[in-house]
């Protein structure tokens, strides 16, 4: 049901004190919470002694692992690289070939 312009006329001659009471309200409510936390509301914003921005540091990739010294082949005048066990892959390959026919003899 649609209202009367004379309760619409009363509804806003009366709107600045409902707003003056809801004010009133507000404030009161804020004191009652502050005393039954036993704090003031919480601040928004950094916290006190920190600095702004992010903290210096590297950028980019981290190193990787350092390379390896080379290692070379420890058969007297063999100056191959390293394969496996100090040797360089003919010689361990010899090495398991003879270590195959010790087994079976």
């Amino acid at each position: 049901m649609a209202r009367t312009k004379s309760g619409l006329i009363y509804s806003l001659a009366k709107l600045p004190q409902v707003l003056e009471k809801n004010s009133e309200l507000e404030k009161r409510i804020a004191r009652l919470e502050k005393i039954i936390l036993g704090t003031t509301p919480a601040k928004r914003g950094p916290k006190p002694g920190r600095k702004r921005g992010r903290k210096p540091g590297r950028r980019g990739r981290k190193p990787g692992p350092k390379p390896k010294a080379k290692r070379l082949c420890t058969v007297p005048g063999c100056g191959r690289p390293h394969y496996a066990k100090g040797l360089c892959a003919s010689h361990y390959q010899t090495a398991l070939r003879k270590k195959k026919l010790a087994k079976k003899a």
